[in-house]
């Protein structure tokens, strides 16, 4: 007889922008972009359990992650289950280990993992597609979050082609404990003071070589100038981190507030946390992932 799956494991993959433009602005008050992502090794747990009682439960010990309909994770639970119908009560925990509001897309992984989980737990037998349709209405990172690995990423960054994957190269992250407004990052963003970089090309082409120190030579984040305007002291630490030793080039992610450094080798990121690491409220090594979301 076979033993009744209760509960899954998911591991909720962060991502980095290696490469983001702001192409325009949409009638329906969002922008069109082009980026290049890439899924990292750091990640978030997300268990989701079958429960006797009907509805969602959200449980995490982050006090700034929210319980309810606000939490992405709930919403692509709501999502699913609106859809099929009564497939019963569902429970997530989500185990913190992304900021949040940082930048590395942790809120848009654990809705990921929760569409990817449910599907799975449940036997609904959607495909990786649909279940990618399902996350581009939740935000604009969780598809690329279920897609994982890398990929270009156009419209809102939702239309994903996938990219050559960095195997294993390093990085070190630094965040500030800033937690910044994607909507107002991009309210401020002023595109008559900005010209269009079009370092996309040859990021994809360092990718097919694995050509690091090329990436790290081309790394683009055109919302580094409204953030850093406003908050000076992160562009002052991602100078700090473009100038250590064995650091192939440093951009912010996302609207930020994480800087990231891709790195020659470990042994380097691990000596540039430690003197990162008392200096500011989050600070790690980790390298690239070729998975946005992963069972375990």
């Amino acid at each position: 007889m076979d033993k009744i799956v209760r509960e899954i494991r998911v591991r909720a993959h962060a991502k980095i922008n290696l490469y983001l433009d702001v192409v325009g602005k949409r009638e329906d008050g969002y922008h069109d972009l082009e980026t290049i992502l890439h899924s990292i090794e750091l990640h978030d747990d997300v268990i989701i359990r079958k429960q006797a009682t009907k509805g969602i439960t959200v449980r995490c010990e982050h006090p700034a992650v929210p319980r309810d309909s606000r939490n992405l994770a709930y919403r692509a639970a709501h999502l699913l289950s609106d859809t099929v119908g009564n497939i019963g009560g569902i429970r997530i925990d989500i185990h913190k280990r992304i900021p949040v509001a940082a930048g590395l897309a942790g809120g848009s992984a654990n809705a990921a993992a929760v569409l990817h989980g449910v599907n799975e737990l449940f036997g609904l037998g959607f495909t990786q597609e649909t279940l990618m349709q399902f996350g581009a209405q939740l935000g604009a990172d969780v598809p690329f979050c279920l897609h994982g690995g890398a990929a270009l990423g156009l419209g809102i960054g939702d239309r994903l082609t996938r990219v050559p994957v960095l195997s294993d190269v390093p990085l070190l992250l630094l965040n500030p404990g800033i937690e910044i407004s994607t909507a107002t990052v991009f309210k401020k963003l002023n595109f008559s003071l900005t010209t269009r970089e079009k370092r996309s090309i040859i990021i994809k082409t360092c990718l097919g070589k694995s050509d690091v120190v090329g990436i790290g030579k081309n790394l683009y984040n055109r919302l580094e100038v409204p953030v850093f305007s406003q908050y000076p002291e992160i562009a002052a630490l991602k100078t700090e981190l473009s100038t250590q030793t064995g650091v192939c080039g440093a951009l912010m992610s996302g609207s930020g507030a994480t800087v990231f450094a891709v790195m020659h080798n470990g042994d380097t990121a691990c000596r540039n946390e430690s003197h990162f690491k008392n200096r500011v409220s989050f600070c790690t090594t980790t390298v690239t992932s070729p998975v946005g979301v992963s069972v375990y």
